[in-house]
């Protein structure tokens, strides 16, 4: 078992930093020694470095354990089973994506940019853990909010997390890929963060990410890389509302070939938003 050589803060975070910091940035690893005392023992991580005796046997047998994983390259959410989206709560597991901080400024943008006090329909297209509908409906309970998913496991902990932020969420299993024209209702807002990493890309992700997180929900094929977009531009010919809105989602790379698709479907108001990281990440489009 591992051991830090003192029962200190200071000689945990030591022991993370000496374990983990070929896998993460230093300051990565420091956040992730705090999380863990936090969440493990409800302690305070004002003062991790310092030399006053603090842990006992009972502390590092919760502690250790999830270093221990972490050094396996498990997600830190995976471990603590749990993650805070938007304000809320949600439940994550190997079934699904760990939910993205770009993800929170899609749903800040919606909210936004719409009237959260009608009762506006809204759609999630392959939602996932739930998160963006999750977070949407917390913010504007007016809304009625739908969910689609192909995945049966990832549908599941979806209902489960909608469950436990109390909020009403009508889920659906569902294949956008062959999705035809009566199978959805029609809304004024459809929202979608599909698969947009491409295959040729996957060398630059995280091993950690690659070995635990789901394939489904990360990669797309190279030959079309914005296939998602168009089956679900093609859906919104029948089920958004005419001046209802697109809020997509995407690849930073792709961002002309995403402007030039919408216009050839037919959408107009379109326009790319950056991140808070200044890439463009998220397209808007408006149905004529």
């Amino acid at each position: 078992m591992l051991l830090p050589k003192h029962n200190t803060l200071r000689s945990l975070k030591e022991l993370f930093r000496q374990h983990l910091n070929d896998m993460y940035e230093v300051e990565e690893v420091d956040a992730l020694c705090r999380w863990t005392l936090q969440d493990t023992l409800g302690l305070d991580t004002n003062k991790m470095d310092s030399d006053a005796p603090t842990l006992t046997e009972s502390n590092l047998n919760l502690i250790i354990p999830v270093l221990e994983r972490l050094i396996e390259g498990e997600p830190y959410q995976y471990i603590i089973g749990e993650v805070e989206f938007y304000g809320c709560k949600l439940k994550v597991d190997k079934r699904v994506l760990i939910p993205r901080p770009e993800t929170e400024e899609l749903c800040e943008l919606v909210l936004r940019e719409n009237d959260t006090s009608k009762a506006l329909n809204i759609i999630d297209l392959g939602t996932g853990s739930g998160c963006i509908p999750i977070a949407l409906k917390s913010k504007a309970p007016a809304w009625k909010v739908d969910a689609v998913e192909i995945d049966e496991g990832a549908l599941s902990l979806a209902k489960e997390n909608a469950s436990f932020n109390n909020l009403e969420i009508n889920f659906q299993k569902l294949d956008l890929l062959s999705t035809i024209d009566h199978q959805l209702s029609t809304y004024q807002i459809i929202i979608s963060n599909p698969p947009y990493i491409s295959e040729k890309e996957a060398d630059t992700i995280k091993e950690n990410v690659l070995v635990h997180e789901p394939h489904l929900a990360l990669f797309i094929a190279d030959e079309d890389p914005l296939l998602f977009y168009r089956k679900i531009l093609d859906i919104g010919q029948y089920s958004l509302e005419k001046g209802g809105k697109f809020y997509f989602e995407f690849n930073e790379q792709y961002g002309p070939e995403m402007i030039e698709l919408m216009q050839q479907k037919g959408y107009f108001d379109i326009r790319i938003v950056k991140d808070l990281s200044g890439k463009d990440r998220f397209a808007v489009c408006s149905k004529c």
